[in-house]
């Protein structure tokens, strides 16, 4: 192993044996202090910070741990490895250090090469704890970026404009200054589009927010064309570069770009602008919690330019956003307000304090999906759930107008879960009754992705770290293990002392298994798949738990649409799947119930979450829904979050990884994996996997 920058400290009284270690160990460590016994330790660790101690008590009569008790506890060593050497007779000693963490033990007279692969192997320890701290730091630091964006942006400030010009100089200076030092990116653009030009305006403010210059990037027949289209951020690299924008915009620059985030703003659904993130200061490329934040970044701006567009009707600013010249005199009708509510998807209700609608645009209709004319609804509850309205109705008594950015359940006969953002805006009324505005937009997958990006972070997070540890751990066990079996072939006349080893090598065997498991979670492999029949894949896996199902009087009940169509999987994989969802449901039901597996082809997919293009392009848009349920003992609303989590286990002998195993394959074939529970009830798995 090279020196690089490792020091080692030898805590030893004997300078004869100090110069023998120290020539063993001079490889390794570039560094060798040496610190005597005989009296307290004092030494200076805040210019240096030892990578490994090596305590030479061997010859020390007199040793006991509380000579070096400081150095054990100090907080730039507790986490190192210490090395201590000690003989025969120190029996009582070699007890008190078995316990403690982060120590080896070798005996007198030291093996050259014991000691070699004892010290490099504490180097290793010590800089994978290094690198565990760093990931850690840096994992919570971007998460937490997200989770106060609205503070560190301040975007709210656009609330106080009262014309559109003051919105697009927030947009160009402040808040773009914001984003460049919140994500530590090189340059950041704000670029409004014109659609008719096919091309993105960036204007460059100069000295005190005067205009400096515009500039024009044509986006036709670039790869930010259907971006835009699709309202989808994305992250540009290696060879999306060489894009004839990205090469435009790198020449207007005068600089490389390594990296180039974009992220669409759609106001009214129609393509407005986009955030250009450009090079991160201190790292190649741009990560998925950059993505996210940009994301959420250019949906608050989109939802609030919006609200701003709808509170100020008669803005002289409109033709700013509007694709064709407006004119004062028709941005002071109410039919251009009257048409934009028309033609736009999120929802508007205007209703009065007895809950009689008097207004209701289409995109209310669809969001609720109220099968009716509009003109049929007449009240609240023709449209909301009685708990939805009583919910709007206590906001309304126990908060002051506005309300803003508030979420609340519906009921749908479409989506059972469904969720909508909404602000209450108070208008003004001549009969005396008090009329509300509720402006709302379905957020039901806003809340899915956001959910899910923060538990790919952390999954992908975890699993570098659990490769790296099970790595790590895997080559001493293996020397353990070859260590324990020749000292079974060498003590096969002492059978008390046989039954030790084989207990070590059962415990060994046990790690290995939890290490292969780690393996499967932090590296799944490729799917190698093909067309197969999912009802062929079901009744292969029956087998192998039918005893089971005898022994809890289980009743396993399958359901197959007639028509279903084939998977397009890898067979052994979502066998694999199917067990381990098998399995947890006979746990669930100690008292008997019944296993119910169902597919059915999937009326819609649920968007898969892959905006860097990791997963392969599929054969087929189609999906097939899979759906495991069982009649247990349910899992609480707390628990229901964390079964996909790594090491997450309400099980005595469990290990944590199956569902975390079963989410990750169920990723790697571009599908999706959801679960719901209710207490005493029951779970359901519901898989959509991708159809022939």
């Amino acid at each position: 192993m090279e020196s690089g920058s490792f020091s080692l400290a030898i805590v030893c009284s004997n300078s004869e044996r100090f110069s023998y270690f120290k020539s063993v160990l001079k490889e390794s460590f570039h560094r060798i202090v040496s610190l005597p016994f005989g009296k307290r330790i004092e030494i200076s660790l805040s210019e240096e910070i030892f990578d490994l101690v090596l305590v030479d008590a061997a010859f020390e009569s007199a040793f006991n741990l509380q000579s070096i008790q400081h150095l054990l506890e100090h907080k730039h060593l507790r986490h190192k490895l210490f090395v201590f050497i000690l003989n025969s007779s120190q029996e009582s000693i070699k007890h008190q250090i078995y316990r403690l963490p982060n120590t080896q033990i070798l005996f007198e007279p030291v093996d050259k090469f014991s000691l070699i692969t004892v010290a490099n192997t504490g180097l290793k320890i010590s800089a994978l704890q290094n690198r565990i701290q760093i990931y850690k730091e840096l994992l919570e630091g971007e998460q937490k970026l997200i989770t106060y964006m609205d503070e560190l942006l301040e975007i709210d400030q656009m609330h106080q404009f009262d014309r559109f010009s003051e919105v697009r100089e927030f947009l160009l200076t402040a808040l773009l200054k914001k984003i460049e030092l919140t994500l530590a990116v090189e340059k950041a653009f704000f670029g409004f589009v014109e659609k008719g030009e096919q091309r993105l305006r960036i204007e460059q403010p100069g000295r005190k927010n005067s205009l400096e210059r515009i500039v024009y990037f044509s986006f036709e027949h670039s790869i930010i064309q259907p971006l835009l289209e699709q309202n989808k951020a994305q992250i540009l690299e290696h060879a999306d570069l060489s894009d004839d924008f990205v090469q435009e915009l790198e020449e207007f620059l005068g600089f490389k770009i390594f990296s180039l985030l974009f992220a669409p703003v759609n106001v009214f659904h129609r393509e407005f602008g986009a955030i250009i993130l450009i090079n991160k200061i201190y790292r190649e490329s741009f990560y998925e919690n950059d993505l996210a934040f940009a994301t959420i970044a250019a949906q608050r701006i989109a939802f609030i330019v919006e609200e701003f567009l709808l509170e100020h009707p008669q803005s002289g600013d409109l033709s700013e956003f509007s694709a064709s010249p407006v004119d004062a005199k028709e941005a002071e009708q109410f039919k251009i307000i009257q048409n934009i509510l028309d033609a736009v998807n999120f929802g508007v209700v205007v209703f009065d304090d007895r809950s009689n609608i008097h207004y209701l645009n289409p995109g209310a209709q669809q969001i609720l999906n109220f099968q009716q004319p509009l003109t049929q609804a007449k009240r609240l509850r023709d449209i909301l759930s009685e708990n939805a309205i009583n919910e709007i109705q206590s906001l309304l008594r126990k908060e002051e107008l506005p309300i803003v950015r508030y979420e609340i359940q519906v009921e749908s006969r479409l989506f059972p879960d469904s969720y909508i953002g909404l602000s209450i805006y108070p208008l003004n009324s001549e009969d005396g009754h008090e009329r509300y505005i509720m402006v709302f937009s379905e957020i039901t997958q806003t809340k899915r992705i956001q959910a899910e990006i923060i538990r790919m972070d952390r999954m992908a997070s975890l699993g570098v770290l659990s490769a790296g540890i099970a790595h790590e751990i895997r080559n001493p066990l293996a020397g353990i293990k070859a260590m324990a079996q020749s000292l079974e072939d060498e003590l096969k006349e002492e059978p008390q002392k046989l039954e030790y080893i084989a207990r070590i090598l059962r415990q060994v065997d046990r790690l290995d298994k939890l290490l292969r498991a780690f393996f499967s979670y932090a590296r799944p492999a490729r799917p190698d798949p093909s067309p197969v029949s999912i009802k062929k894949i079901v009744n292969e896996v029956y087998p192998l738990i039918q005893s089971k199902l005898r022994e809890r009087d289980i009743d396993f009940v399958t359901g197959y649409a007639s028509d279903l169509a084939n998977v397009f999987v890898d067979q052994n994989q979502i066998q694999q799947v199917l067990l381990n969802l098998f399995l947890n449901a006979i746990d669930a039901m100690p008292s008997g119930g019944i296993l119910r597996v169902e597919a059915n082809n999937a009326k819609a997919a649920m968007p898969v979450l892959d905006r860097r293009n990791r997963i392969p392009t599929l054969l087929s848009d189609k999906f097939i829904e899979i759906k495991v349920s069982d009649t247990g003992i349910g899992i609480s609303p707390d628990e229901l979050e964390l079964v996909f989590n790594p090491f997450f286990t309400t099980k005595s002998q469990g290990t944590g990884l199956g569902l975390s195993i079963v989410y990750q394959i169920i990723r790697e074939h571009g599908g999706q994996i959801d679960v719901k529970s209710v207490q005493d009830k029951g779970t359901s798995f519901t898989i959509l996997l991708p159809a022939v």
